[in-house]
């Protein structure tokens, strides 16, 4: 399949992500709307609401605050996905040899990948080895990395592991994981709020379903989101390997360099260290939530794809 039409097909299914977040967000306020108006059925309630007869002020309220929760995203993301940690932005100005020889590797992906953007480049202060990329399109992009991936990686698997974050904004990959990344978090405190919020209170056979089916939602999101960021960081993180793997022209570094960020790991607890949630998906490793394929995997399609 040619890269413009993957491209295509990956922007098409971010864009029906985001919109089955939205959808999920209405079906809250429906949900809520039908306790507020204490409907004798479900069918009744929605018959009601869908004419107008009751307005279905929650169903619009939470569309509307999904929507703001997508425009304050992109707006705001850098600070979204840096928040929790002591950071410093990178340019060509660095007087410190290593951060401009970071830069510079970063200057040369970008012209390789044929971006007409260099993203802005940031160092973490982490005990731990991993890098990430944000944003909405490549204008407004980011890559971060940490000061321990720094540290502990040679230069070639430094420039794989840029190249990687890097295939991620080629690939249109990172308006999904930051979107997703607030969506998801956002919405499973709006299905607690709803559940916390009518509570206890003796209602209508058509409001108490209502209520039933947003306390099952609360255990049935955490699954799906769970679920959703497996599927989309597994196939994702593929095409950002073989990116990577295309623009450094040998597979080598980058598996080298994923061998060391496991390594790290297996020697380290890191699973309660970073409180961002937005940024757990987004990691080129996530040994937290297993969103991401596994080490193993992830070398063995890069060495029987290009060997």
């Amino acid at each position: 399949m040619e890269f413009s039409l993957i491209i295509a097909r990956n922007r098409f299914k971010s864009f029906c992500v985001i919109l089955t977040y939205i959808f999920i967000f209405f079906l809250i306020g429906f949900l809520i709307d039908i306790i507020r108006i204490d409907a004798d059925s479900l069918s009744s309630g929605f018959y009601k609401l869908i004419s107008f007869q009751n307005t279905p002020i929650a169903s619009i309220a939470m569309v509307i605050i999904a929507m703001l929760i997508i425009f304050f995203s992109i707006a705001n993301f850098s600070n979204i996905v840096l928040a929790g940690s002591l950071y410093k932005e990178i340019s060509h100005k660095q007087d410190n040899t290593l951060e401009y020889r970071i830069y510079t590797i970063l200057e040369s992906l970008t012209k390789r990948a044929n971006l007409h953007f260099i993203p802005k480049l940031y160092i973490i202060d982490a005990p731990y080895m991993n890098a990430f990329a944000s944003g909405w399109n490549e204008k407004k992009s980011l890559i971060a990395l940490t000061t321990t991936l720094i540290q502990k990686l040679d230069m070639l698997e430094l420039e794989a592991v840029i190249a990687h974050e890097l295939s991620h904004i080629r690939h249109g990959d990172i308006r999904l994981t930051l979107c997703v990344g607030v969506l998801s978090n956002i919405l499973l405190l709006a299905s607690n709020w709803a559940v916390i919020a009518f509570f206890g209170n003796q209602r209508k056979e058509g409001a108490n379903l209502a209520r039933n089916i947003l306390l099952i939602l609360q255990f049935i999101l955490p699954i799906f989101s769970l679920f959703l960021q497996m599927y989309l960081s597994r196939t994702r993180e593929y095409m950002a390997d073989s990116g990577a793997a295309w623009l450094m022209k040998d597979p080598k570094p980058l598996i080298r360099a994923l061998q060391k960020i496991e390594q790290n790991y297996a020697q380290n607890d890191y699973s309660k260290i970073d409180s961002n949630p937005t940024r757990k998906v987004a990691y080129i490793f996530n040994d937290m939530f297993s969103t991401h394929p596994s080490t193993k995997n992830r070398i063995a399609t890069l060495l029987n794809k290009y060997y």
